[in-house]
């Protein structure tokens, strides 16, 4: 049995809720963590969040690191608000300006796609790593979901979307709450997986509570956990 690894994402620097789940995490013992990106936007500790999370095993860029970096044509007005806001956060005078560059530079070596074996960790999908969703309305999509799963080798862990739910290569897919909460990988047989970790900082799924997994090589389990 590997190491087990928390893997978190979309914290949307809501510093609560990710200082919640780091404790959550220690509780149990475990050292490796994964982000899949959107540690910043929208909420208003981008720079504290970051700083917890500097010395993650691995670091994925999201959309939002990416349009802080570049440009977020895509964004709509209130997030290209808090994307502005959040670039002046991490350039505050308030700061020296080697502390702005150390959160800069950690941006800036996120990567887009990190395989470790089998396993990848990417924030939106395989295909489109900063910017393609994927939701469980797209197990109707057979050219996308196909052309998903033939960038995987057999399990790939995402965000993006704030839902946590799974999705096997035959289509099939599942909330945590319909697996009881986790899922057995040695079951799949041949079948490749793709499992939405969720959102720490934002979640979409109906419940308030801050949602991430931990993962052992074998069973993943998805985790709630409430802050205020």
């Amino acid at each position: 049995m590997a190491e087990r690894v928390a893997i978190l994402a979309c914290v949307h620097a809501n510093l609560p809720a990710l200082e919640a789940v780091l404790f959550d995490i220690a509780l149990q013992g475990i050292r490796r963590i994964v982000s899949l990106g959107d540690i910043v936007g929208y909420g208003d500790h981008p720079r504290e969040c970051l700083t917890l999370l500097k010395d993650v095993d691995i670091s994925i860029m999201g959309n939002h690191e990416e349009a802080i970096m570049f440009y977020g044509e895509d964004f709509n007005p209130k997030a290209r608000e808090s994307l502005e806001w959040t670039q002046e956060e991490l350039n505050s005078p308030s700061f020296s300006r080697e502390e702005n560059q150390a959160l800069w530079q950690q941006l800036g070596i996120m990567q887009q796609v990190v395989e470790d074996g089998d396993v990848m960790y990417t924030h939106g999908s395989p295909r489109v790593p900063t910017r393609e969703y994927v939701v469980p309305a797209d197990v109707r999509n057979a050219e996308k979901m196909s052309g998903i799963f033939d960038m995987v080798k057999r399990v790939c862990f995402i965000g993006h979307s704030h839902v946590p739910h799974v999705y096997t290569s035959d289509r099939k897919h599942a909330s945590p709450d319909a697996l009881s909460g986790a899922i057995d990988l040695r079951n799949l047989g041949d079948r490749k997986i793709l499992i939405n970790v969720g959102s720490v900082g934002q979640p979409r799924d109906g419940s308030t509570a801050a949602s991430y997994v931990t993962f052992d090589g074998d069973v993943v389990r998805f985790r709630r956990v409430g802050y205020r």
